[in-house]
């Protein structure tokens, strides 16, 4: 059953991503929905590989939701304004209207469970139940209320259209009171990142390293849109595709972390992340103050022709690895602090070895070190006999 309800998923979604080719065409628009693909694909992969675990079901549902937002918008505009031949064009705009914001909840609702797919329990069970009804709500109200659909064309004009799916009578007012509850969503959003905080305090080790993966793509997503958005129009227009690959890379880390996969690599990217990062803003930042300082005082001499910018360069070089080894100390010292101790620990147990002669001293030095740094259960020194 697993292995059907996976096929259908992927079905789905590949032929919503082949709408957006046949009605959207091959340009760049179509990054979003390649984006936008891993969501269903792992959700998929998911429900075979766990059947159990609810996480699978909820992130490729929300892919799908994702996938018909922009599938059915093309085809809409196409069956709407470009080619009036084509069937359901409306219905396809009103279902495209309202699946953004259940497809945002059905990832809401799978931090919840996410990564071992059982809840937090206790009062986060009512919290989890409201939740649900919430979606069922929000995806009734979104779709069947009574309102205007605007289609934009590609000639910038807008078409409005009333909901061809619109209920009337006695249920309008509660499908328009659903409908409502979208509006304050924006706080029920919150509720994710809060239960996986809640989780990582009570959580085991491996969860916490599960959680470390949804976190780091999560944060490097934001990170990216955050300087997107405050960049330069023509910096941030070139950096828009890397968000939107970005953003790809969630589903990627929540299948990693749900399949276990290699946990323990994220220490090392987020370690890697933050001392390049770090270095990246630090040499940047030189070698812009550097050449403004230069130019300054060698303008009278150079008159402009690029010997600030040589040696400019040629500071930031010869300043990489004594930054990076300072950087990434640092770094080690703040958030990776049994890595920074067992490197002072071997660095002092070297400094020992230099000097000491006496066997059984050295033995004892020897256990110290690896006790401190490698934490094994049990640790011997073998010595070869002079027979």
């Amino acid at each position: 059953m697993s292995r059907l309800a996976a096929i259908v998923v992927v079905g789905i979604a590949a032929a919503f991503f082949a709408m957006d080719l046949i009605f959207g065409g091959f340009n760049a628009f179509i990054a979003v929905p390649l984006a936008l693909l891993p969501f269903p694909v792992v959700g998929a992969l998911l429900i075979v590989r766990v059947p159990r675990n609810p996480v699978g079901y909820l992130l490729s549902l929300s892919g799908l939701l994702f996938a018909s937002v922009f599938a059915l918008s093309v085809y809409a505009q196409t069956a709407l304004v470009s080619s009036p031949a084509l069937p359901w064009g409306d219905v396809a705009a009103a279902v495209s209207d309202a699946s953004f914001i259940p497809a945002v909840a059905c990832v809401v609702l799978m931090l919840l469970f996410f990564p071992s797919g059982r809840g937090l329990g206790g009062r986060w069970t009512w919290i989890e139940a409201a939740l649900i009804a919430f979606v069922v709500a929000l995806s009734v109200g979104g779709l069947f209320n009574d309102k205007t659909i605007e289609i934009e064309s590609s000639g910038g004009a807008v078409l409005r259209i009333q909901n061809p799916l619109a209920i009337h009578g006695p249920l309008a007012g509660v499908i328009a009171f659903f409908a409502a509850l979208g509006d304050p969503s924006v706080v029920v959003v919150l509720l994710g990142p809060l239960s996986l905080f809640v989780r990582y305090r009570r959580s085991s080790p491996i969860e916490r390293q599960q959680i470390k993966w949804l976190a780091y793509s999560a944060t490097l997503v934001l990170v990216l849109l955050v300087a997107s958005n405050i960049a330069p129009a023509a910096i941030g227009d070139s950096a828009w595709p890397v968000v939107v690959v970005a953003f790809g890379l969630i589903p990627l880390t929540i299948g990693i972390a749900v399949l276990r996969y290699r946990l323990y690599d994220i220490d090392v990217l987020i370690r890697r992340t933050l001392v390049y990062a770090t270095l990246s803003a630090v040499l940047l930042g030189s070698y812009v103050g550097v050449v403004a300082l230069l130019e300054t005082f060698l303008a009278p001499i150079t008159a402009g022709n690029g010997i600030a910018v040589a040696v400019s360069t040629l500071a930031v070089v010869a300043l990489f690895q004594p930054v990076r080894r300072r950087v990434q100390t640092a770094v080690d010292q703040r958030f990776y602090r049994p890595r920074y101790s067992a490197e002072r620990t071997l660095d002092r147990f070297a400094t020992r070895l230099r000097d000491q002669v006496d066997i059984d001293a050295l033995e004892r030095e020897l256990l110290a070190a690896v006790g401190e740094t490698v934490h094994p259960s049990h640790a011997s020194v073998w010595l070869r006999s002079n027979d």
